[in-house]
């Protein structure tokens, strides 16, 4: 367990401080569609359907391919992502540096980003068209192989030369991790009037955000930025880690307020995005973006303040896979030391001013259920599940079982597996199916799993695939829980 003190200097946040980047309601949240665009790919033996994944916000969609293919995707129960920082995912490693910068060349120099499938086959040196379903299949490999190690062979040869593209030495990397479409950060603040509470970080790729401050009912607190003058927006490019306090009157009756950051952009490619719930039953594959359209994002924070003697604890928490754990931050606000415990992990003594850092270890795979308690009745919870890793630690290694990739579109799937419900298409008939391996029914038409966890993800109908060859069938595992919210 490592901690680290922090001096606040006069504000409760000090830039550097462990916040949840990833809380609920920062950035773009959404839910998984029953499509794919998708063919079959060879990967250890046993063929999976891979490809686009779509996902629908509020007010829009995106595209995803996933990136922890160890870890199956519940695509029909409607799972819901939201959108996170690399830090929080397998691509937060320091190891993974370089296999990041590829996936991220991959996904700014492959479909969808490229929508000129003649252009793009002309680059890659195909052979031939590419449907989008080849295009979806060709990225997919390629990715698996930086974010998985896996050497994944789409079976459909347009679909293949195009990985051995994506995967050449053309591909030199993008380094940098791309900017959250919004976030603001920590999700909630407290301190004394008389002073600039804060400081709020704001990162975002939109060009334009607009701010504002509700709930103050005596109306004195006001958004200003670090030269103390007010601020209702911010225009783009907005510089990384831009840093606004919400400025408290001395003498302001004891009150809360919350500041609302409100954008329109399209989302930057190379995001990752985790599933939001809290238990195995809840949870996903981890995803990455492959591009969006323009969508309404929004985040908000709260302050509070009171007056006289004491302290006043907050706290945050973001998960950190480099760290293998979760870092919980705990600030104190006030002019009196605060007595804090979190559970599990220690007792800590925030003095007035600071922020105590403390990294409570977790087991990959495993759950977590973090509490944060201090004076005047403080409690914060953040809970989820760990997983920083695309290997499974919690189930043996297996050959995934599942019906064959190659019935009749007519025939049912084998009793006991149900099929999901929804269908893709494609311009070319389906490969055929492959030579199974020893154990295995034939090839999962699935991105990720194995047979310890025989769960079927099932709605009415069949998810046909790959023009009615295939019958979709899909089962899942629980997986990572990101934020601590």
């Amino acid at each position: 367990m490592l901690t680290t003190s922090i001096a606040l200097g006069g504000s409760l946040f000090a830039a550097g401080a462990a916040v949840a980047a990833d809380a609920p309601g920062a950035g773009v949240t959404a839910v998984i569609q029953p499509t794919m665009e998708a063919e079959e790919i060879a990967v250890d033996g046993h063929g999976l359907q891979g490809g686009l994944f779509t996902l629908k916000t509020p007010n829009g969609s995106i595209q995803t391919y996933c990136i922890d293919i160890d870890h199956p995707v519940n695509i029909t129960s409607g799972v819901e992502y939201q959108e996170s920082d690399w830090k929080s995912s397998s691509l937060g490693a320091k190891e993974k540096a370089q296999d990041a910068a590829k996936i991220r060349w991959i996904l700014e120099n492959s479909y969808p980003q490229v929508t000129d499938l003649v252009k793009l086959a002309k680059d890659a040196g195909v052979d031939g068209q590419l449907t989008k379903e080849d295009a979806a299949a060709g990225t997919q490999a390629a990715i698996w192989k930086f974010s998985d190690g896996k050497n994944a062979i789409p079976k459909d040869s347009q679909a293949k030369q195009l990985r051995d593209y994506l995967v050449s030495d053309k591909n030199k990397g993008i380094a940098a991790e791309p900017k959250p479409s919004l976030s603001l950060t920590p999700d909630s603040v407290s301190g004394k009037p008389g002073n600039k509470l804060g400081p709020f970080t704001i990162n975002s790729s939109a060009s334009e955000v607009k701010l504002a401050v509700a709930g103050d009912a005596s109306g004195k607190a006001k958004l200003v930025d670090k030269d103390g003058k007010p601020v209702t927006g911010l225009t783009g490019p907005v510089a990384k880690d831009t840093q606004l306090f919400l400025d408290v009157p001395a003498g302001t009756p004891d009150g809360a307020a919350t500041v609302t950051a409100n954008a329109e952009t399209v989302v930057p490619s190379g995001r990752v995005f985790l599933s939001k719930g809290y238990t195995p039953a809840k949870h996903s594959q981890t995803m990455i973006l492959a591009g969006s359209t323009k969508l309404s994002v929004s985040d908000a924070a709260k302050a509070t303040w009171k007056q006289g003697k004491g302290a006043l604890v907050d706290s945050t928490a973001q998960v950190e896979c480099d760290a293998n754990g979760v870092r919980v931050s705990v600030a104190n606000g006030g002019d009196e030391a605060a007595d804090v415990t979190v559970t599990p992990g220690k007792k800590v003594t925030v003095q007035p001013g600071k922020v105590e850092s403390v990294v409570v270890p977790v087991a990959e795979d495993a759950a977590y259920d973090i509490t944060v308690t201090g004076p005047n009745g403080f409690t914060k919870e953040f809970k989820g599940i760990l997983d920083c890793k695309v290997t499974s630690v919690t189930t043996p290694t297996g050959t995934p079982s599942a019906a064959p990739t190659t019935p009749a579109a007519t025939t049912p799937a084998p009793a006991g597996t149900p099929s999901a419900g929804a269908t893709t298409t494609a311009a070319k008939p389906a490969p055929a199916a492959t030579s199974p391996a020893p154990g295995n029914t034939g090839g999962l038409a699935q991105t990720g799993g194995n047979d310890a966890t025989p769960v079927l993800a099932a709605v009415a109908g069949g998810l046909v695939v790959a023009g009615g060859a295939a019958v979709f069938v899909l089962r899942r595992r629980g997986r990572h829980g990101r934020s601590a919210a």
